[in-house]
């Protein structure tokens, strides 16, 4: 994997997503697992996000709001199937959690360490190729991945320098 670059690999009903990160294992963990990291970067390129609940274990639900900068407010709700610190995290997105499950999909993400830093891998797993495509046309969630990944570069710079 490459330093600043994320690859991003289509393959039928998945999307997968894999970078490098100059830092710790633990710390690219933690990120994704504590409130007050994620409230500082978690969404594409705009969006902001409030966290209405975190409960971050096996079978933990996570309800959150994300504010768009189109000024649209997206609810979503997430229950947490597996979780192994600081290896990996598997998630069910459930829509926005008041019965609208227009996006339904599992996230599996990977940390793997790699000399100093730590390679990540996202892979977003769809029930078939027309989903994701019906996904992709409707919210840009495969540019949206790729901002997400890298509005964590940002935030891990921000808070790992010395």
């Amino acid at each position: 994997m490459i330093k600043n670059n994320t690859e991003t690999r289509i393959k039928d009903n998945q999307v997968t997503y894999k970078r490098y990160f100059d830092v710790d294992v633990d710390l690219l963990f933690e990120v994704w697992s504590k409130p007050e990291h994620l409230s500082e970067w978690w969404g594409p390129d705009g969006f902001t996000l409030t966290i209405k609940s975190l409960d971050f274990s096996n079978g933990g639900i996570w309800e959150f709001v994300m504010h768009g900068p189109d000024g649209h407010d997206y609810k979503n709700k997430i229950q947490f199937i597996e979780i192994s610190k600081p290896h990996f995290i598997l998630y069910q997105h459930l829509g926005d959690g008041e019965g609208d499950e227009d996006v339904n999909f599992q996230s599996r993400i990977v940390f793997e360490k790699a000399g100093e830093g730590t390679n990540l891998i996202m892979e977003q797993i769809f029930s078939d190729k027309q989903e994701l495509e019906r996904v992709n046309e409707k919210y840009g969630a495969i540019e949206g991945g790729k901002q997400h990944i890298g509005n964590l570069a940002k935030y891990l710079e921000r808070i790992s320098k010395p």
